[in-house]
Order: structure tokens, then C-alpha cells, then sequence
């Protein structure tokens, strides 16, 4: 076959790999916190979210607070009830506990510090252009500075050192998993263990 022709064969056959091609666009937006359908204890909840978003709360605009992209945080004092937080096309049920909340509802948010620099307690943080930076956890262990070592092998029914990896586990900002699990506890233990 001459070597024109093989090109051309080249170009055809990745034509139909252009059609299917994701389109480039504005990044996806991730809310990191609260989970769907969760059970506020207090007034207060955090909405977390990577990636360019309008938040709105009930239908009305929210400001976000002064963090470097991607991530946007805001601190809200809801009243007890019922409330739809929308972050872009995302849309986050919350019920702040006052009134009964739904049986099914099962998402839990873990408590932040107030504070200028409550994310500083687990993140590293700094300032970039005048607003706050939040980097990654201090140290894989750095529950550890509120839970004590004792209590949590006591919950977990196993010896600390393999548990020092929190986040392995635990979905630290909040999760609609019993003890802010990332999944089922019989499933996480299976990761490591037969049976």
C-alpha cells in the first residue's frame, strides 16, 4: 500500500474517536459537604465545594467566603427544617434538627471549628492573593489530636496502628454512612480482611 494512502486510511479510521471525545468545558463541580439528605445537630452548616459554582439556599443567592479556587466555602445558620442547597446544577436536601427529620434521611456532617482558621485545624492552610488556601491534611493521623488513641481502638474493636489512615475509612466532612464511613463497615473491613 503506499505510504499516502496508509495515511489517509490512518486519518479515516480515527475520525469516528473525534465524534465521541468529551466536549472541553468548565471543570465539574464537586460538593464535598454536606452529603444528600443530611441531619444537621446545630444551626450551622458548611457547604464545601471544588470547582466554579452559584450556591443558592431555598432559592435565594448565597456569597461564598473568601477562599482561593477551586475551593468555595460557605457558613450558613439555617432554621429548623427543611432546606435545599443548590451549588451549580447540584441540589443538597438538608434538615436541621428542631423538627422531626425524615426516617431514611441518614447523612451526617462532621463538626467544624468556627473560627478564621477552622480548616487549619486539619488542613494545611496558608493565604494566596488575600484569600484562604486549604491544602491537604497535616498528617494522616491528624484525628488523633481530638479522638484519643484508646477510644478509637475501643470503637473499632482493633489494635490503632493500621487505623492511623483515617480517611481511608472515614469521610471526614460528612457522609450518609454511620460514623462518617465512605461505605458500609462489613465492605471497608473486607478490604483487609477475608472474613
Amino acid at each position: 500500500m503506499k505510504p499516502r494512502l496508509r495515511r489517509l486510511g490512518a486519518v479515516l479510521l480515527s475520525l469516528p474517536l473525534l465524534a465521541v471525545a468529551p466536549a472541553a468545558g468548565p471543570p465539574a463541580v464537586q460538593v464535598v459537604s454536606p452529603p444528600p439528605n443530611t441531619v444537621l445537630r446545630s444551626r450551622r452548616c458548611d457547604v464545601i465545594c471544588q470547582g466554579p459554582a452559584e450556591l443558592t439556599v431555598d432559592g435565594r443567592p448565597r456569597p461564598w467566603a473568601a477562599f482561593a479556587a477551586p475551593l468555595h466555602v460557605a457558613r450558613l445558620r439555617l432554621g429548623p427544617g427543611r432546606h435545599e442547597l443548590r451549588v451549580g446544577d447540584r441540589a443538597v436536601a438538608v434538615w436541621v434538627e428542631g423538627d422531626r427529620a425524615p426516617d431514611d434521611w441518614a447523612g451526617r456532617q462532621h463538626p467544624i471549628g468556627a473560627g478564621a482558621d477552622a480548616c487549619g485545624r486539619c488542613h494545611e492552610t496558608g493565604t494566596r492573593g488575600g484569600l484562604t488556601a486549604v491544602g491537604p491534611l497535616k498528617s494522616p493521623g491528624v484525628c488523633l489530636e481530638c479522638h484519643r488513641a484508646a477510644q478509637v481502638e475501643a470503637a473499632h474493636a482493633h489494635p490503632l496502628e493500621p487505623l492511623r489512615h483515617c480517611v481511608s475509612c472515614h469521610s471526614p466532612h460528612g457522609s450518609s454512612y454511620k460514623g462518617l464511613l465512605k461505605a458500609p463497615a462489613k465492605k471497608l473491613c473486607a478490604s483487609c480482611h477475608d472474613s
